[in-house]
């Protein structure tokens, strides 16, 4: 009798644990829908950087530009605005009625070859101020924490392969074998680096390329990669 009384006892704990473990399981998928709902939310106002991206970029391929033309956009745009409006102006006459990208468009595709060569040395000098002050930075990083040089007995990453390649090519030398990642990085600060910038530090004069400011498209800076996530590394 006794034992039968304790039995039932204990399965009505256990049957009163089972409902509140099944109440408990209710509630966080409520939660979990209400968090779907907030993210839902939160992403339809706060856009990803891709989505901004291409909601920008549709305007100016609906307007007649073409990827061929992006370099030369990039110099039209970088002028000042004196110079910009200048430009601009004498298309006026030509078609009153188009819109400003219109315009560009016009212009652009009259200065094709020109503006496409004074865009790529823009980007290119943007690419170099960028790697200039990588390095700078890196340099700094390195000597303010001697404790952490951890980094340079790992296998050397794909990026600084992919630089060695480059840099051996262009200055006709035969690329190294095999290098950790700190042999790596030495070998590249001793060949230039990027070659391809420092090419553009040679030839490029900076007092005719206006400074919009920002980076442009440019090669991975070696100084940075060398500290590149392990998922990338080459064998």
């Amino acid at each position: 009798m006794d034992y039968n009384a304790d039995e039932q006892r204990r399965r009505r704990e256990y049957d009163a644990a089972l409902g509140h473990k099944r109440r408990l399981e209710a509630k966080m998928a409520e939660l979990d829908r209400k968090a779907r709902a907030a993210k839902a939310r939160l992403l339809a106002t706060t856009k990803s950087e891709q989505w901004h991206r291409m909601t920008l970029g549709w305007l100016d391929r609906d307007a007649g530009y073409t990827g061929e033309m992006a370099s030369a956009r990039v110099w039209l745009r970088s002028v000042p605005v004196a110079t910009y409006t200048s430009i601009l102006a004498a298309y006026v006459e030509i078609a009153p009625n188009a819109t400003n990208i219109q315009i560009e468009v016009m212009a652009v595709r009259d200065h094709l070859d020109d503006w496409t060569q004074k865009g790529d040395a823009l980007l290119l000098a943007r690419a170099r101020r960028d790697y200039d002050a990588e390095c700078v930075s890196f340099a700094q990083w390195e000597r303010d924490n001697p404790d952490k040089g951890g980094w340079r007995s790992q296998k050397s990453t794909r990026a600084q392969w992919m630089l060695i390649g480059r840099t051996a090519t262009a200055l006709g030398i035969e690329a190294p074998m095999r290098l950790n990642r700190g042999d790596a990085h030495e070998w590249l600060k001793a060949h230039g680096g990027n070659v391809r910038l420092g090419g553009t530090a040679n030839n490029t004069d900076d007092s005719q390329i206006p400074d919009a400011g920002g980076a442009g498209n440019h090669d991975m800076l070696p100084c940075r990669e060398s500290q590149a996530d392990d998922a990338g590394d080459a064998e």
